[in-house]
């Protein structure tokens, strides 16, 4: 059996990296893993992708048009697994043996905003794949509602991370820095600014320029822009507290589970986590046993659990210990990958 992944992005220079260890394999989804379940795993490059035209609008015509062709890239491949939106689904109904799984990367935010001729067009394309993966209950049923979508079609397979990759060389340092890390668009640092102005730590943000839009940030936090992976990890290994503040559930844009990755690589990484609550971490953060979980948009929560992360060694401790298991006994990238396999397998095997 051979099923092809097509990622939304590049992924050759990362997979590069991920053999030479210098980058996890978190975003590889399990696909590298699935041997181990008897599925030939490869991954695809669009040649629209690859193409990469010089001019702006030839660029944005080949990443849409690139879901079109996606289908005859794919040699004898069984199963697509992709990142890619929905309209690749409906392309691969072209090929009668081919069949398709979405990832539900930020299909219900896409859905929300989107026109009602779009929200028509994304919701049928959608219905066409064979089958669809979500990383939370809360989106599957949010997906389900806005798509009407055969339920039996719609999966929840829990987020992995890389844990060997990602491992701690010590416990949270009693002095260290607070991290916030994240470019997805529904980072809300603007409330991370207000709860940490005149923290007597210095807070270092790992970011986009598009995320400080508008954000006036105090004189104690260092933002970076471009880190590595080694980079990031020594971040987290020097953090005493990962802050993952993120907009309430009814912002328009990013990602339908933002701060689910960034959440695992802290767990993983043994540090203890104040974040935003979000129906999508239901499963992921267990308030007071692996995380302190705050309501959105309250800078006066978000500090408050700041500073008693800050001021509590053994609440760190313990916090970046509960973490650190919970990544070993259900959200490695492995575990992912053995969740994937079923799914694959049973849609490899139906027929239309």
């Amino acid at each position: 059996m051979i099923a092809a992944f097509a990622y939304a992005n590049p992924r050759t220079q990362r997979v590069r990296l991920i053999e030479e260890g210098q980058e996890p394999d978190t975003s590889l989804l399990g696909q590298n893993h699935l041997a181990s379940h008897g599925i030939e795993a490869t991954i695809v490059e669009p040649f629209l992708q690859r193409a990469q035209p010089q001019s702006p609008v030839l660029a944005r015509v080949a990443w849409n048009v690139r879901e079109l062709t996606l289908p005859w890239e794919l040699g004898g491949a069984d199963v697509v697994c992709t990142t890619m939106g929905p309209a690749a689904a409906l392309a691969a109904r072209l090929r009668p043996h081919l069949r398709t799984i979405l990832f539900n990367i930020n299909l219900c935010t896409r859905l929300e905003r989107a026109s009602s001729a779009q929200r028509a067009f994304l919701a049928t394309a959608v219905r066409s794949a064979d089958a669809v993966v979500c990383f939370a209950d809360a989106q599957r049923e949010r997906l389900l509602e806005q798509t009407h979508a055969e339920p039996s079609r719609v999966h929840t397979c829990l987020l992995g991370v890389d844990e060997r990759f990602l491992t701690p060389k010590h416990s949270p340092p009693p002095n260290g820095h607070v991290l916030a890390v994240g470019r997805d668009l529904a980072r809300d640092y603007v409330t991370l600014a207000v709860a940490v102005a005149g923290l007597r730590r210095p807070v270092v943000l790992v970011a986009s320029e598009k995320n400080l839009t508008a954000v006036e940030l105090p004189p104690n936090v260092e933002v970076r822009l471009d880190v590595s992976a080694t980079e990031l990890r020594a971040l987290y290994d020097e953090a005493s507290c990962v802050v993952i503040p993120t907009r309430s559930e009814d912002f328009r844009y990013g990602a339908d589970c933002s701060g689910q990755t960034v959440l695992l690589d802290s767990f993983a990484m043994a540090r203890p986590i104040v974040i935003s609550a979000r129906s999508t971490l239901k499963g992921y953060a267990d308030d007071e046993l692996n995380s302190l979980v705050v309501p959105p948009e309250r800078p006066e929560s978000l500090r408050a659990a700041i500073n008693r992360v800050l001021g509590d060694d053994d609440l760190a401790r313990r916090l970046g210990a509960a973490g650190r298991a919970a990544v070993e006994e259900r959200f490695t990238t492995r575990a992912l990958s053995a969740r994937l396999a079923p799914i694959i397998k049973s849609v490899a095997g139906q027929r239309r």
